[in-house]
C-alpha cells in the first residue's frame, strides 16, 4: 500500500507547485448533517465558512439544504438550495442558488471513482443572474494503514453558461482521517484559480470537512 502514499505525495507536490506568484491563503470549514428519510433518500443540511488569513476575516459563508436520492450503488441525484454571502468591499454580496446534482460512482480495484455534474442557477441582490455548470472528478485511494486512513485527490471546474468559459477551477489533495459509524472527517489542501477579467488569481486553501450521518 505504500506506493499509493507516494502517488498521493506526488499529486500534492504538483498541486502546490502549480503557480509561483504571490497569492492569498484561506481556511475552509465545512460541516454537514445527513438525516436518512428512507433507505435511499436523505436530507442534508450544510454550512461552510471561508476565512482569509491575510485580512483576518471571514469572506464567504453559506448554508445548503439538499434532498438526495440514491438510485443504486453507482448513481444518485439531488436537488438543493443555497443562501450565500460573499464579502465585497467591506459589505456582503447576497446570493441565492438553486442546484441540481447527478453523480456516477465506480469501485475499481479498491479505488473509488466518482464523477458529478451540478447545474446552478444563481441570482444576486446586486449582480447579474446566470446559469453555471460545475463538474467534479474524485479519486479515493485504497486504505494505506490498517486503521483505515486513506488519501483522495479531485479536481473541479465551473463554467458560466452565458460565456461558455471556465472561470473557476480547483484541484485537491486530502486525507480521509476518520470514517467511523456516524462520523466522517477529511482534511485537504486545494489550489484555486479564479478568473478576474483577463487575469487568474490564485488561492491556497487548507480545509476540513466533517459529516454526521443520522
Amino acid at each position: 500500500m505504500s506506493k499509493y502514499f507516494f502517488v498521493f505525495v506526488a499529486v500534492f507536490l504538483s498541486v502546490s507547485s502549480f503557480s509561483q506568484e504571490e497569492r492569498k491563503t484561506q481556511l475552509w470549514n465545512y460541516n454537514k448533517v445527513s438525516v436518512s428519510l428512507s433507505p435511499k433518500t436523505s436530507l442534508e443540511v450544510v454550512e461552510k465558512i471561508h476565512y482569509t488569513t491575510q485580512t483576518n476575516s471571514v469572506d464567504v459563508k453559506f448554508g445548503d439544504l439538499w434532498l438526495t436520492r440514491k438510485c443504486n450503488n453507482w448513481f444518485e441525484y439531488a436537488g438543493g438550495f443555497r443562501m450565500n454571502y460573499v464579502r465585497k468591499n467591506n459589505s456582503w454580496l447576497e446570493e441565492r442558488r438553486t442546484m441540481l446534482l447527478t453523480e456516477l460512482s465506480k469501485d475499481i480495484k479498491n479505488f473509488d471513482f466518482s464523477l458529478s455534474g451540478r447545474f446552478e442557477y444563481r441570482w444576486f441582490k446586486e449582480a447579474n443572474e446566470h446559469l453555471r455548470f460545475r463538474q467534479k472528478l474524485n479519486i479515493s485511494f485504497p486504505p494505506v494503514f490498517k486503521w483505515g486512513l486513506n488519501f483522495f485527490t479531485s479536481e473541479e471546474s465551473f463554467i458560466k453558461m452565458n460565456s461558455e468559459k471556465t472561470h473557476l477551477a480547483r484541484v485537491y489533495a486530502g486525507i480521509n482521517t476518520i470514517n467511523w459509524r456516524h462520523f466522517e472527517m477529511k482534511v485537504y489542501y486545494s489550489l484555486e484559480k479564479i478568473k478576474s477579467f483577463d487575469y487568474w488569481n490564485t488561492t491556497d486553501i487548507i480545509g476540513m470537512n466533517m459529516n454526521i450521518r443520522l
